[in-house]
C-alpha cells in the first residue's frame, strides 16, 4: 500500500492451494498513522476480487490477535465471518499468541482441476 510516495502498508496472500481446496491465507498490515482511512479495507476487498476473478479460489482465511478491533472491522466489511479460536497460534513478543480465525467463501462453483 503506498500512499504519497511513501510505503504505508502490505498485503499478502499466502499458501494459495487449487484444487479440490481452492483456498489461501490473507495477510497484511498498514502503518499506524494510516490506520482508519480504509487503505486496508479497499486492498482486502481487491484482493479478494483477484482471489475469485483471476486465481479462482473459492475461499480466503484470515488470523488475527483476539484484541485486534480494527482488523475484525475490516474484515467483518469485506465480509469475513469468524469461524474459531486458534490456541496459541502464533509466537508474537516473546510467547504463543491466540488468535481468532475468519474466513470468506468467494463463490460455490466446483473446482477447475
Amino acid at each position: 500500500l503506498e500512499r504519497d510516495g511513501r510505503i504505508v502498508g502490505a498485503i499478502t496472500l499466502t499458501g494459495i492451494a487449487l484444487g479440490v481446496f481452492c483456498s489461501s491465507y490473507l495477510g497484511y498490515w498498514v502503518a499506524a498513522d494510516q490506520q482508519g482511512r480504509g487503505l486496508a479495507t479497499g486492498a482486502v476487498q481487491r484482493v479478494c476480487r483477484i482471489a475469485r476473478d483471476t486465481i479462482g479460489l473459492h475461499r480466503i482465511e484470515a488470523t488475527i490477535l483476539p484484541e485486534n478491533t480494527g482488523s475484525a472491522r475490516v474484515l467483518g466489511k469485506c465480509g469475513f465471518e469468524a469461524i474459531g479460536l486458534a490456541p496459541r497460534y502464533l509466537h508474537i513478543n516473546g510467547r504463543w499468541r491466540d488468535h481468532r480465525i475468519f474466513q470468506r467463501v468467494l463463490h460455490d462453483e466446483p473446482p477447475v482441476v
